[in-house]
């Protein structure tokens, strides 16, 4: 009998990618065994009222940013699926289309803390394994939703650097200060991103 893969699935707006993304992903690759981890941005995270830029541009800078990483991918199939994107659905499709694969999704600890809220919660938890990761500020809950979200903890790299941050460096006209890579800092600059409004 062949041995499964090992796929880790790691989503969110990825607006824009930066270097704590690709870092997270390259740990918990080594850190777990997995065969790839595939970076999987969405079109509209469920719990965020902010519609984000582009999919063609968030794309774009993810690929740059993979480059030639062995074991990392892009995957972009939330991106084209009509209304909210719940990992629920994500998943149940995963399985159906690669039952010779176990999936590990990761999740921050921020993200543990708010796991009540998901979509079909109790139902997820039975669909992969997951992989917590610090972050910067966050305690792990004492007592999580489920003992399945923290039976994986993936404790580095706490690399303090958000989306967030980097849209408002740029719309203030500050440095990056080497938040993300080369290449991605010239696909958003040529494209104007994240520049206010005139």
């Amino acid at each position: 009998m062949s041995k499964k893969r090992k796929i880790g699935i790691l989503g969110g707006t990825f607006d824009p990618v930066h270097h704590g993304h690709i870092a997270l992903a390259k740990a918990a690759r080594e850190a777990f065994g997995l065969d790839e981890v595939r970076l999987m941005p969405c079109a509209q995270q469920a719990l965020k009222e902010r519609h984000p830029t582009a999919a063609e541009d968030r794309c774009a800078m993810l690929r740059l940013a993979i480059g030639a990483e062995p074991g990392l991918s892009l995957d972009t199939r939330e991106l084209y699926r009509s209304g909210k994107t719940y990992t629920y659905d994500t998943l149940l499709a995963l399985r159906a289309e690669e039952p010779d694969c176990d999936f590990y999704f990761l999740l921050g600890m921020d993200s543990v803390r708010d796991f009540p809220r998901w979509h079909r919660a109790e139902e997820l938890i039975n669909l992969c394994h997951f992989i917590a990761f610090d972050r910067p500020g966050v305690e792990p809950p004492e007592a999580p939703f489920h003992p399945a979200l923290l039976a994986h903890h993936l404790r580095g790299p706490l690399i303090d650097i958000s989306s967030s941050e980097i849209r408002q460096n740029i719309a203030e006209k500050h440095p990056l200060c080497y938040a993300m890579g080369e290449q991605e800092e010239r696909y958003l600059q040529g494209h104007q991103l994240y520049r206010k409004e005139p």
